[in-house]
């Protein structure tokens, strides 16, 4: 008989390599009437196997490693993004901005200046925090020494030495040993010598354009050990460090999102002098380090775009990979706009904490992007129009199938609304899906037997009272008409409409109770309403465009808000067409728990 020579490949687990090594050893004729299974020679096919799997599966890893999408290792993903010229983000400091106000004893000086890194402290929860000024500012007697929207930075800072030897590579490198460093804060100086009390400033490059031979210059690239390395020139990009040369590396470390939120400074004193200080704009925009599958999305759109602003992707993911803060960018041309405006880029930013963005953090985005842009090519920094979504969920669960009361049968179905709009919802370009929402509800707990839910979308207005208030409120969903009538038949129906226009109530012409409504024939009335009879207090106070989703609101008048204030927020609800609700352009749906009803029943079947 023929010695059976071939082995199959197409299985590579134990018990196929196994099978495969006993049917090559049974065919072979010396073996003919060999029991393998049942001698020690079983050992050995065991151990033959298992050394043949272990091969494969290292194998499989190593070429898994080798490609961005199916690397786990860091230093792998690491390693690729640096082949695609893609530097990770490191942790992020938060950033704030502040008054100092300093108060000079002796008030004849000039001026005063606030040196670089002064240090304020600031509390979170029971954590409490440092942040330091990033250069000297100058004030002046004729200001009352006021320093105004002050940027102040998280963290400790901390400066490394390193001493050029023999043998340095010839591309000097030195490893940061901070993990959580945040490598935008990085400034680097060079002396001669360690004895040499003379400072060379050195540039952070990103590329190699514009470098040369004499180019006092430094990059940054990612280190196996998941930190950061800095790297010098080798006189052909760069200047090329010498022996006993003394490297300085200055930096914060972060703690990253922690300090988010901030919103109280202090300081014993500055310069010598005492100091007050105010709030400009609270900590943000702090961030940990860029995770591996956050960098394998990145890393390629980045070559992509090479650091240049040309398309609305390419704004799109600059802004995002730079700033921490930003979960949602919504880009388009100014000839898009109304008025169109040539030669400008509409920049929409959705932050994960603010909803309407703080000038100087606009500012540091169009600052960031100037460079990256065409030459004529302006910016503007717009913040997202938001559509919030009112909820009414109505939830019956099985009484006997859980020990669980309606109140954390609530929690629950809360905490999931809470979980689908972080996982569907605010950001650009999504739609609010009522069967999905439902879906969810239902899975929230097994005792849960039905669901529903009613929808209605709310915009905010803020009138000053008592002076007329105009203005427009773009839903741009369609809305629904109840039962379309005309101006014929709209005063015996206006009590029995359910109207697609409502608002909170708010006092008018001394009448509390007051709201507003449409009378379905695209007018709105400002009405007050009982259970028996509802009284329309003005027939016009503007228009409803029922098909575009457009609500104009011109001549409303406010006493006081609904709790006798005189400042505050109106809301102003529409029940869309369709259940499901699109978000369009620079609109951003969301559901917030503030706005969320949730209704429990309990069965007991």
């Amino acid at each position: 008989m023929a010695a059976n020579t071939e082995f199959s490949v197409a299985n590579l687990e134990f018990d196929s390599i196994k099978s495969n090594l006993l049917t090559f050893m049974q065919g072979q004729a010396v073996f003919a009437d060999y029991d393998f299974t049942g001698s020690n020679l079983n050992v050995l096919m065991d151990l033959l196997s298992y050394n043949t799997y272990y091969n494969n599966v290292y194998l499989n890893h190593v070429a898994s490693e080798m490609f961005l999408d199916s690397a786990q290792l860091r230093d792998s993903v690491y390693s690729i993004a640096k082949s695609l010229n893609y530097l990770p983000r490191s942790y992020r400091s938060a950033v704030a901005y502040i008054n100092i106000d300093l108060n000079p004893t002796d008030t004849t000086l000039h001026s005063i200046t606030i040196p670089r890194l002064s240090s304020f402290t600031s509390t979170v929860g029971d954590n409490t925090y440092t942040f330091s000024t990033n250069s000297d500012i100058t004030v002046y007697a004729n200001t009352g020494y006021l320093a105004s929207n002050v940027a102040i930075y998280e963290g400790e800072i901390v400066t490394e030495a390193f001493l050029v030897s023999n043998t340095t590579p010839n591309t000097a490198q030195f490893f940061i040993n901070n993990f959580d460093v945040d490598v935008t804060s990085l400034s680097v100086k060079v002396r001669t010598s360690n004895t040499d009390s003379t400072n060379t400033e050195y540039t952070r490059a990103n590329s190699l354009f514009g470098i040369d031979s004499t180019s006092n210059v430094f990059f940054v690239e990612p280190s196996s050990n998941g930190s950061y390395k800095i790297v010098f020139g080798n006189d052909t990009f760069g200047r090329k460090l010498s022996n006993n040369n003394l490297v300085e590396a200055t930096y914060r470390v972060s703690s990253g999102q922690d300090p988010n939120g901030a919103n109280s400074f202090s300081a014993d004193s500055i310069a010598g002098h005492p100091v007050a200080v105010s709030l400009v704009t609270r900590a943000t925009n702090g961030d940990e380090f860029q995770s591996l599958d956050d960098i394998k999305v990145s890393a390629p759109r980045s070559l992509s775009i090479q650091e240049r602003a040309v398309t609305t992707d390419d704004y799109a993911t600059l802004v995002t990979n730079e700033f921490g803060d930003v979960s949602s960018v919504y880009v388009y041309g100014g000839e898009e706009e109304e008025t169109p405006q040539f030669g400008r880029v509409i920049i929409t930013v959705r932050s994960e904490t603010f909803d309407v963005l703080p000038s100087q953090l606009k500012q540091q985005i169009q600052n960031f992007l100037k460079p990256k842009m065409p030459i004529g090519m302006r910016s503007t920094i717009k913040d997202p129009t938001f559509i919030n979504i009112v909820p009414e969920i109505k939830v019956k669960y099985n009484r006997n199938a859980t020990p669980k009361s309606p109140e954390e049968i609530h929690d629950l179905v809360s905490n999931t609304v809470v979980s689908f709009n972080t996982d569907n919802l605010d950001k650009f370009n999504k739609t609010l899906r009522v069967s999905k929402l439902l879906s969810e509800v239902d899975n929230s707990h097994l005792s849960i037997e039905s669901s529903e839910v009613g929808i209605k979308m709310a915009k905010g207005i803020k009138p000053v009272v008592n002076k007329s208030f105009t203005s427009t409120l773009k839903f741009n969903n369609e809305i629904k008409i109840d039962n379309p009538i005309d101006e014929t038949t709209q005063d015996a129906f206006q009590k029995f409409s359910t109207p697609a226009i409502t608002s909170e109530v708010f006092k008018f012409n001394g009448i509390t109770g007051c709201s507003i409504r449409d009378n379905s024939a695209g007018k709105l009335q400002i009405v007050t309403a009982s259970n028996t009879d509802l009284t329309v207090l003005k027939q016009d106070v503007g228009t409803v465009n029922y098909v575009k989703g457009e609500v104009k609101i011109s001549g409303l008048i406010v006493n006081t808000y609904a709790d006798g204030t005189t400042s505050g927020t109106i809301k102003v609800f529409a029940i869309p067409k369709d259940r499901d609700v699109v978000g369009k352009n620079e609109d951003v749906i969301r559901i917030r728990t503030e706005d969320t009803n949730i209704t429990v029943t309990e069965l007991r079947l």
